[in-house]
């Protein structure tokens, strides 16, 4: 019989060969179906998928899928395996190196951050993104200086850079810089993007330069543009205790509670007014609600902007 098949073209089959079309067949099966779960949000049976499937091929694409995936499911911690060995397997892709310093950053290791964002800028010194991860790197490491060299070389190639001119212009505050400050928020407005932030800010530079008027215009303006914009309500509320207007202060809080009853700062703030304002009870009944928000859930009502923290952003009202 094998030689019949063998006069008429058959041949034997070689099993090292149908051993690795199999395998292959199995990658691409998996792959794809890990591709298809993940367009259908089938979190957990993609990732299944991708895993499996790099145990049986060493492919870049199939990595980069699961990173991907681990990025959206906020698993930042296994998104690092992945990502480590990518960068090893491509070591010339800076965007490789780029997603390290972001998962790095979101597990706060500043330092490993700092040290992608470096590698990405050696092998992309064009990269924009490269040097803002690593001045926000630097702030996280208290270097606020060479942050504002980052940040600046950053805005050099891409001089409408939204988040670099707020991180830096919050910087320049910090540091009394008022007139840079200004001149970074004026810019970050002027660019369109991020504007309510840049309102933020140049509102902040108005409260140190003692122009209350001003400072609340702005704040306004951000409520004007997103009447849900939580960080604008704080801002005019602390501005209104500054100026010992709370009665005031406690109306402002009262819409924002009113908007968000589980706005934890909200009830903060009111409460701080209403202890200045002689009504110890009142005072009392609110500290309480909020520390009860707060104990609900370990992440606060607060809306934060995407290129900062709560704690860069809220300059003057910690």
């Amino acid at each position: 019989m094998g030689f019949f098949k063998t006069l008429f073209g058959g041949g034997v089959s070689d099993p090292v060969e149908e051993q690795k079309k199999q395998i292959q067949k199995e990658f691409e099966i998996l792959k794809y179906d890990g591709i298809r779960a993940r367009r259908m949000h089938r979190m957990d049976y993609a990732r299944k998928c991708f895993e499996e499937a790099i145990k049986l091929q060493d492919d870049f694409e199939t990595y980069a899928q699961l990173v991907q995936l681990l990025f959206e499911t906020g698993d930042f911690q296994a998104a690092l395996e992945p990502l480590d060995h990518m960068a090893k397997a491509e070591p010339h892709i800076a965007e490789t190196f780029i997603s390290l310093a972001t998962v790095h950053f979101m597990l706060e290791n500043y330092q490993e951050m700092a040290d992608n964002a470096q590698l990405a800028i050696d092998k992309a010194p064009d990269n924009v993104q490269a040097y803002y991860l690593k001045g926000k790197a630097m702030q996280g490491l208290a270097q606020e200086d060479e942050a504002v060299n980052l940040f600046t070389k950053a805005i050099d190639l891409q001089n409408d850079f939204a988040e670099a001119l707020l991180l830096r212009g919050q910087i320049y505050l910090r540091q009394a810089k008022l007139t840079e400050a200004l001149a970074d928020a004026e810019a970050e407005i002027a660019s369109g993007k991020e504007v309510e932030s840049g309102l933020l800010l140049r509102g902040s530079v108005k409260e140190v330069e003692n122009q209350p008027e001003d400072a609340e215009a702005d704040y306004r303006q951000v409520l004007e543009l997103d009447p849900f914009n939580q960080q604008a309500y704080i801002y005019i509320g602390k501005l209104y205790l500054k100026k010992e207007r709370y009665a005031d202060a406690i109306g402002v809080m009262d819409d924002a509670i009113e908007m968000s009853p589980v706005f934890a700062q909200a009830y903060e703030v009111r409460a701080e007014a209403k202890r200045l304002a002689g009504d110890d009870e009142g005072a009392a009944k609110d500290a309480t609600a909020a520390a009860n928000l707060k104990a609900a859930s370990e992440v606060t009502s607060e809306v934060v902007d995407p290129a900062a923290s709560i704690k860069e952003i809220d300059i003057l009202h910690l």
